[in-house]
């Protein structure tokens, strides 16, 4: 017979019903859905692991002719939102939140839509593919939980708690990703460093990434704890505030992440630039050296230029001491260059 009954659910539909009497059912079938949502004593769990088929396949059937959900909000739970955030309808809530993983194979951040309804005694839980987050979720409510099964609204907080709790091992992650891009940056032997400059632009881009979900879901969790939201009592609103302090080191460590790497790379950049600058002034003074040392040379090979003509019209050459005389003044024009080359620092 619990065979028969799942067998009605579409595939990648978890359902689980906690009735009137107190007790936790795995085996409700699709005909008998309709009853325990009518019953306002009732608490219905249901996570939808799959968006195969979009709004006309059997999830999004699901969605519109048993629970009754507006046709842009199913729309939104198989179209990928852009930011988080939250619809507040008269009979529940629609609330898009993201998932963050890190691929072990890229160590890039891989981010999930989770469409979350909330209603009197239901949630629904929407999403692409299985998550480890909502399986945790799922087993508190089936051990039982006191707290979990209190209400809707303390599931739909376990379900933020178990995904933001995902988030800080990912921000100690990219830190420790972080703190190595700026060892390599300020390493001496880095030379043109093109790895890590690679590494560190994708890694600001996928932080600047990540803050554009964190913020706005910081701030969908504010707006849940409004005394206006009414379908989270107030014995719930501290639990929420919890997640909102989460959310707000997320952002914190964030923000200091993409600090130290701007930093580190202002540091590079500045080391950098003193090293050019140190390389230019050296081969400045090289060209500097070979440049005096051509200009000491030019008045000698002049004039043992002007003397090497072979005109025989030449009265210097037929001077007994002139072959002397030349030598003494190339000589003397020869020290005297070479003094005043160095006084003024040139070689």
């Amino acid at each position: 017979m619990e065979e028969t009954r799942k067998k009605n659910l579409p595939e990648s539909v978890d359902v689980l019903v906690l009735d009137s009497s107190g007790r936790l059912r795995d085996d409700v079938g699709l005909e008998e859905l309709p009853f325990h949502l009518s019953d306002p004593d009732a608490l219905v769990w249901c996570d939808i692991a799959s968006t195969e088929g979009g709004q006309g396949g059997p999830y999004g059937r699901l969605l519109r002719e048993v629970f009754g959900f507006d046709d842009l909000t199913i729309e939104d739970c198989f179209t990928r939102s852009h930011l988080p955030k939250v619809d507040i309808y008269d009979e529940y809530l629609f609330v898009a939140l993201f998932s963050f993983h890190l691929s072990e194979k890229t160590q890039r951040v891989q981010t999930v839509e989770v469409d979350m309804y909330v209603g009197e005694n239901y949630v629904v839980c929407v999403h692409p593919r299985p998550l480890r987050e909502l399986s945790r979720v799922r087993r508190r409510l089936g051990s039982g939980n006191a707290f979990v099964s209190g209400s809707p609204a303390n599931v739909a907080h376990t379900v933020f708690d178990a995904v933001v709790d995902e988030y800080l091992p990912i921000m100690n992650r990219l830190s420790a990703t972080v703190d190595d891009i700026e060892d390599k940056l300020l390493d001496e032997d880095l030379g043109s460093g093109t790895d890590v400059f690679d590494r560190l632009y994708h890694l600001k881009h996928e932080l600047t990434a990540l803050r554009r979900l964190a913020v706005p879901l910081r701030d969908v969790v504010g707006i849940l704890m409004r005394p206006s939201t009414t379908l989270v009592p107030e014995e719930s609103v501290a639990y929420y505030d919890d997640v909102r302090d989460h959310l707000i080191r997320v952002v914190d460590m964030i923000d200091t992440m993409r600090d130290y790497l701007m930093d580190s790379l202002d540091i590079y950049t500045t080391r950098q630039t003193q090293r050019n600058a140190e390389e230019t002034r050296r081969v400045n003074q090289s060209v500097a050296r070979l440049t005096a040392v051509s200009t000491l040379f030019l008045p000698l090979t002049f004039i043992t230029s002007v003397y090497g003509m072979n005109f025989e019209n030449m009265p210097e050459l037929s001077t007994r001491y002139g072959y002397f005389v030349v030598l003494a003044v190339l000589v003397v024009i020869g020290v005297t260059m070479l003094v005043y080359l160095r006084r003024k620092g040139i070689i």
